[in-house]
């Protein structure tokens, strides 16, 4: 797995790209980065791109124990939005996953979409603004 990340001019939005076949090593490396990511705040909104994801090689359990290791950053947010573009079916039901676990926390409002043109509109952007080098 290989992942990309970036942040818009104003840093309230935070862009990520994850390629290639995910497994749960490949997601707590880029956890624990992201982590150590002082640009990475909790009022962001978020764009994830997984237009690129191959394959999954991880199971809900192992996605609800990675979201769970960062509860205490998500629950700082106050009104950050998420938009998931999942184009294919394999990164399509991930993102549901994760999006599943997201929605206990009350200052996230997340989706995930199949077009990308939907997912800038959640956010509030155009999709000149979702550009991850």
């Amino acid at each position: 797995m290989s992942y990309t990340y970036a942040f818009d001019e104003t840093e309230r939005l935070f862009l990520l790209r994850l390629q290639g076949r995910v497994t749960a090593s490949g997601m707590a490396e880029m956890m624990t980065a992201l982590a150590e990511e002082p640009r990475r705040r909790p009022d962001q909104d978020v764009f994830c791109d997984l237009s690129g994801l191959e394959s999954l090689d991880l199971s809900f359990t192992q996605v609800m124990s990675t979201t769970r290791s960062r509860a205490s950053f998500y629950e700082q947010s106050t009104a950050a939005r998420v938009a998931v573009w999942a184009p294919g079916d394999v990164a399509f039901g991930m993102a549901r996953m994760y999006l599943t676990m997201l929605q206990g926390y009350d200052g996230i409002t997340a989706d995930v979409f199949r077009q990308r043109a939907d997912a800038a509109a959640h956010l509030g952007r155009g999709e000149d603004q979702l550009h991850i080098p």
